[in-house]
């Protein structure tokens, strides 16, 4: 008798680990998601990527998963890969505002703008959405590379409206002024941009670029050294280089 309990033990045993219970598959699928989210936004897609797909193996109906799953193939420069995982997060829910916006942006990145404006305005059709200003920021810019630049302007003042705070807003309304030759109007944004985000790189590179042209050489190159301590490895590190170098070489 006691060796049937026994057996019997060691078959429970064994069919729990073969089959976890629901509770324990969705605790280690949002423990994975949680560490895969931290390791993409340092940047480290390996370990981000690991952990994105244990989460997918522990609940593979969780749309948030697949769209961090393209998010990571997005920063490994994978676009069709990216595309395929925001893809499979929309099946699972048509209405996620988020991997709308996501596919937008992978159709921005292939200049296939119409595309990528129809994708935006479907997240923005969504009234819970939570980051509307996102997705009008990206509406913005794929009208501005359209060449519709009033259209631009209008969908980045809509996105301020919802965040005064949102970095890449100014940065675009920074590229347009510059391209406009407004110098003052330029520098304001870019300058907008850098103090919402310290970390913005290409905002403070033709920040910099606004100052040089503008005539304060000492106030650009204090900016560009400062791209260069922060982000040495960046490309807008080697661009502010390349712009020291030959400020030095003309002295």
């Amino acid at each position: 008798m006691r060796g049937l309990y026994l057996l019997f033990l060691l078959f429970c045993v064994v069919s729990c680990a073969n089959n976890p219970p629901p509770q324990y598959l969705q605790e280690k699928a949002r423990i994975c998601k949680e560490r895969a989210l931290a390791y993409y936004k340092a940047g480290e897609f390996p370990e981000a990527l690991r952990e994105a797909l244990l989460a997918k193996e522990a609940d593979p109906n969780d749309p948030e998963i697949y769209n961090l799953l393209g998010l990571i193939y997005l920063g490994r420069k994978d676009e069709e890969k990216a595309l395929q995982y925001f893809t499979k997060a929309l099946e699972l829910d048509p209405k996620y505002s988020e991997a709308l916006n996501n596919v937008g942006s992978v159709y921005l990145l292939k200049n296939q703008f119409d595309q990528a404006i129809s994708y935006f305005k479907k997240a923005l059709e969504n009234p819970l959405y939570e980051k509307p200003y996102i997705a009008l920021t990206n509406l913005a810019y794929a009208y501005y590379r359209k060449g519709d630049r009033q259209k631009a302007i209008d969908y980045l003042d809509q996105a301020l409206h919802y965040n005064p705070r949102y970095s890449l807003a100014y940065f675009y309304r920074g590229l347009m002024a510059l391209e406009d030759g407004q110098l003052e109007e330029a520098r304001l944004n870019f300058h907008r941009a850098v103090r919402f985000n310290r970390q913005d790189m290409a905002s403070r590179y033709y920040l910099g670029l606004v100052y040089f042209r503008l005539g304060d050489q000492e106030k650009a190159v204090k900016i560009w050294r400062s791209i260069v301590e922060l982000a040495p490895e960046s490309e807008w590190a080697l661009k502010a280089e390349d712009l020291l170098l030959t400020i030095e070489e003309n002295r």
